[in-house]
């Protein structure tokens, strides 16, 4: 059975005793150890969270850098495009002004060369229609 007594008191007294030395020695270091790694892992927590923050911003400028680029680079090649079409547009319209130059030349020395056959032609229709003038009346003109 259980008495009461002076023993009582003293465990009691014991107990609270051991209870306070554990504290002082055991329970308050590691106590403090806990919380001195508690603020560790915080800190190392915002630090991370202020990396992924820095790495997101830096992944977003650099796609906005890349959306610039590739905007400059379709105006560019736009810009080409348009330079490309005047440049083949004009190289067009020399070429049809020297086609239409030199077909006016042609036409030109066609004419000539028409108007010197027929020059020739008369002279030689005269002569054969002297001969055959001659031959169809059958004595000299």
């Amino acid at each position: 059975m259980i008495n009461i007594d002076i023993t009582l008191f003293i465990q009691m007294v014991n107990f609270f005793i051991l209870l306070f030395v554990m504290n002082m020695i055991l329970y308050r270091p590691i106590r403090r150890l806990v919380a001195q790694r508690n603020q560790h892992i915080n800190e190392q927590e915002e630090q991370i969270s202020k990396a992924e923050a820095d790495a997101l911003g830096a992944v977003r400028e650099f796609d906005d850098q890349i959306q610039a680029a590739r905007n400059l680079g379709r105006q560019k090649v736009q810009d080409l495009k348009e330079a490309a079409y005047q440049h083949e547009k004009d190289l067009l319209q020399r070429a049809g002004e020297q086609a239409s130059f030199k077909v006016q030349e042609m036409r030109d020395k066609v004419e000539k060369d028409i108007g010197a056959a027929r020059e020739q032609l008369r002279s030689q229709v005269q002569a054969f229609a002297k001969d055959l003038a001659q031959k169809i009346l059958g004595r000299s003109i």
